[in-house]
């Protein structure tokens, strides 16, 4: 085995191609998930059942050795009634709890998914000494957790590494997936049920997006590293603008199913959008890595998620 991993979210979107890379890669993974409905099949791995802001029942349930935290879960549902608390209670105080946890237990490598919202740019050169600027919770409640991790890489000398993920993207692993909401998965899913791609913009704002396999890899080779105690921005420093992305949502659609789609703009939306660009040199000179375009891939694949979900609403 290449040591004892700890998954939170490892049953996420982005968690569960983590979950797979890893075990698939010789690890002893533990999935961390609050309600375990699913497991990956054709993987040997363990899963824990318990809330992360109950540091009570997480004493109990992480009471093992552990060598390597990934910290993924959080509460990004933004739509919401009660997103801020919510947010503030699993993203912020959850992280702490898991801190509180393991900030003695000599861990390798604790790593926190942090996202580069926490810049509160959309356009320019973004680089981890940019100001930091959070315009919502969500980036708000992630920032405050980074905090949290720096503190106690002070206090309790705890190895860490801050992750700064832009778009991640990638077909769902599990079917019953609630991610609709991502925009890549968006933009599929109004093809597929709407048969139009509806944007509220003018669709001409830009995103960093990096494939989930690539994600992993990283994350793995991170693992094999020691920990430095560091803030990296996680990008493929590549960008799209969403407009772009729908047109190859409805060149796909019309190769796959032979017939026209229309985009509808908001030509309301005036916003004039600049150059964004989310570099990732520091984590680059810190490991090797190559950068996958996987988006007209994953855009049949997701597709083909939605022909398999016959109930799909």
């Amino acid at each position: 085995m290449s040591g004892k991993v700890l998954i939170t979210g490892g049953h996420g979107n982005l968690g569960s191609y983590i979950t797979k890379y890893l075990v698939e890669n010789g690890y002893e993974v533990s999935v961390l998930t609050k309600k375990s409905t699913n497991k990956i099949k054709g993987l040997e791995y363990s899963i824990i059942e318990a809330d992360i802001t109950k540091i009570e029942i997480l004493k109990k349930k992480l009471d093992f050795k552990v060598d390597y935290c990934i910290h993924l879960a959080s509460f990004n549902e933004f739509f919401s009634d009660d997103y801020s608390s919510r947010a503030l209670e699993i993203n912020t105080l959850g992280t702490r709890n898991l801190l509180e946890i393991f900030g003695l237990r000599n861990l390798k490598n604790f790593i926190y998914f942090s996202t580069f919202h926490v810049y509160g740019a959309s356009s320019g050169v973004i680089s981890e000494l940019k100001e930091l600027n959070p315009k919502n919770d969500y980036a708000s409640t992630h920032l405050f957790a980074e905090y949290y991790v720096k503190q106690f890489g002070f206090t309790h000398k705890l190895n860490y590494t801050i992750l700064r993920l832009t778009n991640s993207y990638g077909v769902p692993l599990f079917k019953e997936t609630n991610k609709w909401y991502l925009v890549l998965n968006d933009l599929v899913k109004s093809a597929y049920k709407n048969h139009q791609i509806v944007l509220n913009s003018n669709g001409k704002s830009r995103r960093d997006f990096i494939h989930m396999n690539d994600v992993s890899i990283i994350v793995e080779k991170l693992l094999k590293q020691k920990a430095l105690n560091e803030v990296f921005n996680l990008s493929s420093g590549k960008t799209y603008k969403v407009i772009d992305l729908a047109q190859k949502v409805k060149h796909i659609y019309i190769e796959r199913y032979n017939k026209d789609i229309n985009i509808l703009l908001n030509e309301d939306d005036l916003t004039l959008y600049k150059e964004l660009v989310v570099k990732n040199d520091k984590l680059n000179e810190r490991i090797d890595f190559i950068i996958h375009d996987k988006i007209d891939e994953e855009i049949n694949n997701i597709f083909e998620l939605l022909e398999s979900k016959c109930d799909f609403q």
